[in-house]
């Protein structure tokens, strides 16, 4: 039984002997905490599985004095976001989430509880959560809250009016749903922080003895967007939800953004500058970007790739100082070994050099006339692995083979090459975890010497070597130009024991349409000066394909650039370098 006076169980709550099961390990790794930079204020944006992220911080000695969450609603929907695709008023909805689990609100549940348990270890004994849910899983969610904090740490259910109702949503035979609702709970009843708020009075407001006002404001409730004072906020300051706003200058595409209106509230009123604000279902970076306005701390983690490349570009754009960080496999995690997240996790191809391949790496599984290989997710697949994959193809009579990988020590023409003799057709694409492969890009870069130890780079082209597995043919009739194709990129010096630390990024966003196709000129720093300098240029395009290429540079010893090479890491290709 839990700590309130009511239970909630799902399938999976207690094991075979009846104890309440163990948290699932997460089967992701971070480096320490500490590894990831000398700025204590700096901000910690994790790519990966939160559990993994949890157990980290914990792991580490860290606590959070806040979290904010806004996990999925067990809707049952498949979310998107928009990226704009050039510098016209055409975008690309890509695949951002799915918010479907097997079993319904009982497998939402068997999802949220460790989450939440882990949540609740990681707190500060001060510390407070507020998790913003829809009218359909909140009161499951409360049960659930008040057995892991205990009923007497709930504090306030906040009903978040949405806004004005209009179109679609107003014909409803039936009371028009107009709210969300967020749960306030606390670690410690007795020792919480919390500033209270007041908004302005609005202009004509009188007491009920028709005086007027002498206090700090309107003291503010735990119904928001709905009384005087709310209603008179606009701007920046508007509490409607930004998904109502047609010309909302925040909206970065993300199906579900919130407000950082509605964050800021939150975060100024239960945290203290220098506090840690975490939001462990991060999205496109609403709780982040509005703690670092408020001048918070801050850890967000997202396990879909374009939540934290939209979070990336925003806090980039608002000066926020953070570093980023990918949640790797350990190499002990198998796809049997049954921890969370192993599903996606494939059988070994080779080893991380890529010089050689794990026993049975090579041999591709057959289905019909076809071999598929598909690549572990940390592990280099070489252009051996390729070879030895492609005879086995060719003796078992298959006339085409597909390679699913996300890093590749080859080129496509080396591809090209090796499928010539015998004579297999080879596909290489892209692993996307959840989400289907897409075929690797070609990349042309060129990379000029403007002074000593000074260069420019510039991208020169884009191409999607097979365009016909693309998953919506119409992009390609709405992309005019290569370079449309792009939605951000970034280079940086390749430092294998650091986070990605760029010293050029550019990203479109619905403020900035143009993207920068050349660097500004960019000076090798002086620890760093040797005959060969090595960069890593990381592009995202609008399908939402994350590609990294190693940059490598040659200078003679006064400076002077004699040739650039650009290699090929994750998902890329080369067509050309200069």
């Amino acid at each position: 039984m839990g700590r309130g006076d009511v239970e909630l169980v799902w399938p999976g709550k207690y094991d075979a002997e009846g104890r309440r099961a163990a948290i699932p390990s997460p089967g992701q790794r971070i480096a320490p905490v500490a590894a990831y930079g000398d700025d204590p204020s700096a901000g910690l944006l994790l790519h990966g599985d939160n559990l993994a992220a949890m157990d980290a911080l914990l792991a580490a000695g860290e606590r959070v004095d806040l979290g904010v969450i806004d996990p999925p609603f067990a809707t049952g929907d498949n979310f998107s976001i928009s990226l704009p695709i050039g510098e016209g008023d055409a975008v690309h909805r890509a695949p951002a989430y799915s918010d479907r689990w097997e079993g319904g609100v009982a497998g939402f549940l068997a999802m949220l509880d460790p989450r939440l348990r882990l949540l609740h270890q990681l707190l500060a004994d001060d510390g407070s959560l507020y998790v913003h849910l829809d009218p359909t899983v909140v009161h499951p969610v409360k049960v659930l809250l008040d057995e892991i904090f205990g009923p007497e740490c709930f504090q306030r259910e906040i009903i978040w009016r949405i806004g004005w109702v209009s179109g679609f949503k107003s014909r409803a035979r039936n009371w028009i749903r107009n709210h969300d609702t967020i749960l306030f709970y606390v670690k410690d009843p007795a020792r919480f922080t919390f500033n209270k708020r007041y908004v302005p009075y609005p202009p004509g407001y009188v007491r009920r003895d028709g005086k007027p006002p002498k206090g700090k404001g309107i003291p503010i409730d735990d119904v928001w967007n709905a009384g005087p004072g709310d209603l008179d906020l606009r701007g920046a300051d508007s509490l409607d939800s930004i998904q109502i706003k047609s010309f909302s200058r925040e909206k970065t595409g993300w199906a579900t953004q919130k407000n950082e209106s509605l964050l800021r509230r939150i975060i100024d009123a239960s945290s203290r500058p220098g506090d840690r604000v975490a939001d462990f279902f991060c999205g496109s970076g609403s709780t982040l970007a509005a703690a670092a306005s408020l001048g918070r701390r801050w850890v967000g983690c997202d396990r879909a790739a374009m939540a934290i490349h939209l979070a990336r570009k925003r806090l980039r754009e608002a000066g926020a100082s953070f570093v980023q960080a990918t949640l790797t496999r350990p190499s002990a995690v198998s796809s049997s070994s049954g921890a969370r997240g192993s599903a996606d996790v494939a059988p070994p191809v080779g080893d991380a050099s890529g010089d050689a391949a794990a026993e049975g790496a090579s041999t591709p599984a057959i289905r019909g006339d076809e071999a598929h290989l598909v690549g572990a997710p940390e592990e280099t697949l070489s252009l051996a692995v390729l070879q030895a994959a492609r005879a086995h193809a060719a003796s078992r009579g298959c006339a085409s083979l597909r390679i699913v990988a996300r890093r590749w020590g080859f080129a496509l023409a080396d591809a090209a090459a090796a499928a010539e003799e015998p004579a297999v057709a080879i596909a290489c694409l892209h692993w996307r975890g959840d989400e289907p492969a897409l075929p690797r890009p070609e990349l042309r870069v060129h990379v000029r010497g403007v002074e000593a130890w000074t260069i420019v780079v510039e991208l020169a082209g884009y191409a999607h070597s097979a365009p016909e597995h693309l998953p919506d043919p119409e992009v390609c009739a709405r992309v005019q130009r290569w370079d449309e194709w792009l939605d951000a990129w970034a280079l940086a010096f390749a430092e294998a024991a650091r986070p990605f630390a760029p010293v050029f990024e550019r990203g479109r966003s619905r403020r900035r349409r143009a993207l920068d196709l050349t660097t500004e000129a960019i000076t090798i720093p002086e620890a760093a000066r040797a005959s060969t300098v090595a960069l890593r240029l990381h592009l995202v395009d609008i399908l939402g394909l994350e590609t990294l290429w190693p940059l490598t540079l040659r200078f003679t010893a006064d400076g002077a650039l004699q040739a650039s090479e650009v290699g090929v890491e994750i998902a890329g290709g080369v067509a050309g370098f200069g």
